[in-house]
């Protein structure tokens, strides 16, 4: 299991809505066009009316937004939870198949003939889970476009009420109305993107945007997607022992779990690995966070279970310094930030383009986003990070994860059968729940 294929399989598809919710605020600020001339003001309330009379097309523009890039949402979530699963299964099933050979292990390393109720269970539990969590993201996220178009107009509307009148006034003063106008357009619609869209609210009323919340749903599902397959097959196997993987800059309630060896059935004591070392077993019972919160295995957790045989195995990795692995963390939450910083910057200036803005304003913001990627350029100096560009930009054309960026013919072919069985039968399979619509309703 390879966190890195996971995270950038799961960040492809967060890519996607992140693109979507930058089309949708361009689009949003096109309908907000610098004004040229005098010629094109008739007043706060005309220009008011004329902009809610635009609210049906405005929606028709969205829904065509959203459709059109994430119309095939379900197919590609199914398709990153069987690589998932794939991903999974390539790096644990040859070791179980070969302790299995030696009899250590029950069983033969044959896949049984027929999908357990429990795995089918299982698996198809966590693809409706999240395809449902997608589709609220989308409702949600239409529903926050419309309401930002509306708060928009009506801002752009008080801001002007409250400078200087632009009827009626000399050509001297024609300029001047002109300007403010412009000025209440730029400061309202720039509200509005900073702001942002909303594409869920969780239980204690904090609005997420989509792209952060599908990021880490999509993340969260695949990695425990991902432990599930290994945990399922563990079982068949008669493994009841996995070494926790470690890696720098791990979060505070799972650092102290790195590296040690639990048991999936609550036994502890001490067994032997392949050289005859004793080694700690720890009972998942012991960790209060397991699978929760930002505990160990729970939202947006990386850590993944690799198998441990008794007389087999032999521990992974170095243990990591606490003061190294909390400096690690850090540097890795504040180079997110830049990221996020640099991207906010480029859509900025995205936006200005569609409104139209003066070549001055344009230039600024191009400033603005040269020094976001030279604040990078320094942090990464700094720390001896390396600059990941991908997750700097989000491009317009973002695309779903592709099928083929896994290899389905290393593995037996009775293992692929049977996780084509997951996501493919005509009767049990996920895509039989799949939802209709890209847009759900909210209960």
């Amino acid at each position: 299991m390879r966190p890195s294929f996971l995270d950038d399989m799961s960040w492809a598809m967060a890519e996607v809505y992140g693109s979507v919710t930058d089309r949708l605020l361009v689009n949003l600020a096109r309908h907000f066009p610098y004004i040229k001339n005098a010629d094109q003001i008739r007043g706060s309330f005309d220009y008011q009316a004329r902009l809610l009379a635009q609210m049906g097309q405005v929606n028709r523009e969205s829904v065509d937004i959203i459709m059109q890039s994430l119309g095939s949402a379900d197919e590609a979530l199914r398709a990153s939870l069987e690589a998932a699963i794939m991903d999974a299964l390539k790096g644990e099933e040859p070791k179980l198949r070969k302790a299995a050979q030696k009899g250590l292990l029950q069983g033969t390393g044959m896949l049984p003939d027929e999908v357990t109720p429990n795995q089918m269970q299982a698996f198809q539990a966590y693809y409706r889970q999240s395809a449902d969590k997608l589709n609220l993201v989308n409702t949600v996220m239409l529903e926050s476009t419309q309401a930002a178009y509306q708060a928009t107009v009506a801002d752009v509307t008080a801001r002007i009420a409250r400078s200087q009148s632009i009827l009626n006034v000399g050509a001297g003063e024609v300029v001047t109305g002109v300007s403010s106008w412009n000025t209440a357009m730029r400061e309202a619609v720039g509200k509005m993107v900073q702001n942002g869209l909303t594409g869920f609210v969780d239980h204690a009323g904090r609005q997420w945007s989509p792209e952060a919340y599908v990021a880490m749903d999509i993340r969260t599902t695949m990695f425990n997607t991902a432990r599930e397959a290994i945990s399922e097959r563990a079982e068949q196997y008669g493994c009841d022992f996995y070494q926790v993987s470690s890696h720098n800059g791990a979060r505070p309630l799972c650092y102290p779990w790195q590296g040690k060896v639990l048991s999936r059935s609550g036994w502890t004591g001490t067994v032997q690995d392949l050289y005859g070392e004793d080694v700690a077993v720890h009972s998942e019972d012991e960790i209060e966070s397991f699978r929760w919160g930002g505990g160990l295995f729970g939202v947006n957790c990386r850590h993944y279970p690799m198998n441990f045989i008794p007389g087999f195995s032999t521990l992974k990795g170095e243990p990591q310094d606490p003061e190294e692995n909390e400096q690690a963390y850090a540097e890795s939450q504040q180079q997110r930030a830049l990221e996020r910083k640099l991207r906010e910057e480029r859509r900025d200036l995205a936006v200005l383009k569609a409104q139209g803005a003066d070549p001055e304003a344009i230039q600024a913001q191009r400033a603005k986003v040269s020094k976001a990627s030279s604040d990078i350029d320094a942090f990464c100096d700094e720390t001896g990070r390396a600059r990941r560009r991908s997750r700097e930009y989000t491009p317009v054309d973002a695309t779903w994860p592709k099928k083929d960026t896994y290899d389905p013919v290393a593995f037996p072919t009775e293992t692929r059968d049977r996780i084509n069985e997951f996501f493919g039968g005509a009767q049990s399979s996920p895509k039989a729940h799949a939802p209709k619509s890209v847009f759900a309703t909210k209960s």
